[in-house]
């Protein structure tokens, strides 16, 4: 507007002055036209001329202004109704930040119907059903987000599988992700949600497989892979133990050897595997070379259960560690057990009840009433049975 007024101030100007200039000499403007001839003073024509082209312009002006005035009208309303979508966004989501995701959801659709980026409002609108519990609205937004951004397909398909493990469904989520999973090397998100589906469903095989690819993945980590390749190791460890597992404890170690013999929880269970797999000298000459080094009272359990061909050697070398370790509960069931392996039954009595007065076990309950039962000691077989079934269901 100011513009148009310095302008309109400047023509004036000039006006006047061609004006002024005019009026110094008496000058005509002659017009002819056959046989009729007009005589103006230049003055007068130029006055004349100037109302004429004011006239004019400003006809021309309110004949564009009418003209155009349909697609202004329209054109503010799109503006008006835009301001209001754009409004009822950051309403939107501000309340999704305040956690009230119904309200948020309702105001993320109605900004969404008159806005140019509706996808994003459609995107904001599905996390809120989510966390609201409605999950059938929140595929539906999904859905509509794709449908108005195809090229932000990747992106909504990882967010969907993010939701979906959200809602403990890994099988679902991975589905989703079927597209990405070969961008787990460069894409850290990815790579997590996969790792977590595998975790959720208890796929420790495939998890192995996929190990060497979350370990060049970007942005994974050190603690993280660590944990993973932990609850892999011993999710097969504890495949392992089952019968007719097709899993074998060596592929396993020579895998996780780097964190097996670092980890008690791993040693453990490892140590188990192999004595279910019946390989006993392993698991012995193992438990001995850590006891050693570290003392494990589990692993001091896991001793007791192997199988000996001369107990009464194993027996020895578990009796020098009570020097040291003389309040371990596990350690006097184990020397009962291989007291009763090597038939010294009066010892085996003796180790077992140290071990219950140290430590009640339901297990050294079961020993001991076997050993009872064994020695035709029936009510004391039955007294310890009572006390051990007492103890499993944690029945006082």
């Amino acid at each position: 507007m100011l513009r148009i007024l310095i302008i309109f101030i400047l023509f004036l100007v000039v006006f006047a002055g061609i004006v002024l200039f005019l009026m110094q000499e008496t000058g005509f403007a002659i017009f002819n036209y056959g046989d009729l001839s007009i005589e103006i003073p230049l003055v007068n024509f130029a006055i004349g001329l100037f109302v004429i082209f004011t006239f004019l312009y400003v006809l021309f002006k309110l004949f564009s202004f009418l003209f155009n005035a349909p697609g202004r009208i329209q054109s503010a309303t799109t503006h008006r109704k835009q301001n209001k979508a754009l409004n009822n966004t950051k309403e939107g989501l501000t309340k999704y930040i305040l956690g009230d995701w119904i309200n948020s959801e309702k105001l993320l659709l109605r900004g969404a119907i008159n806005s140019d980026k509706a996808c994003v409002n459609y995107f904001w609108a599905a996390r809120a059903a989510h966390y609201s519990g409605n999950y059938e609205a929140r595929d539906e937004y999904l859905g509509k987000a794709k449908d108005c951004t195809p090229d932000a397909q990747a992106a909504l398909n990882v967010l969907q599988a993010e939701l979906l493990l959200d809602q403990d469904l890994p099988e679902q989520a991975l589905a989703s992700l079927s597209q990405q999973i070969s961008d787990i090397r460069t894409n850290t998100k990815i790579a997590k949600l996969v790792a977590l589906a595998y975790l959720r469903l208890n796929n420790w095989e495939k998890l192995s497989t996929l190990l060497p690819e979350l370990k060049s993945s970007k942005g994974l980590d050190r603690h993280t892979i660590e944990n993973i390749k932990k609850q892999t190791a011993l999710g097969l460890l504890n495949l392992c133990k089952q019968k007719n597992s097709s899993i074998q404890v060596e592929n396993i170690s020579a895998q996780f050897e780097d964190i097996i013999l670092c980890n008690d929880e791993l040693t453990v269970a490892y140590v188990e595997a192999l004595r279910t797999d019946g390989k006993y000298d392993m698991a012995n000459s193992l438990i001995t070379k850590i006891i050693d080094q570290n003392w494990n009272s589990e692993l001091i359990r896991q001793y007791g259960l192997l199988h000996f061909k001369d107990p009464s050697k194993a027996l020895i070398k578990a009796e020098k560690w009570v020097e040291h370790h003389t309040d371990d509960a596990n350690l006097y069931l184990t020397l009962g057990r291989l007291c009763k392996k090597s038939q010294l039954w009066g010892k085996a009595k003796a180790y077992f009840e140290s071990s219950l007065s140290r430590k009640p076990l339901a297990e050294t309950y079961a020993e001991l009433a076997a050993l009872h039962k064994q020695l035709n000691e029936v009510e004391e077989a039955h007294r310890c049975t009572q006390k051990g079934l007492r103890l499993a269901t944690k029945v006082v």
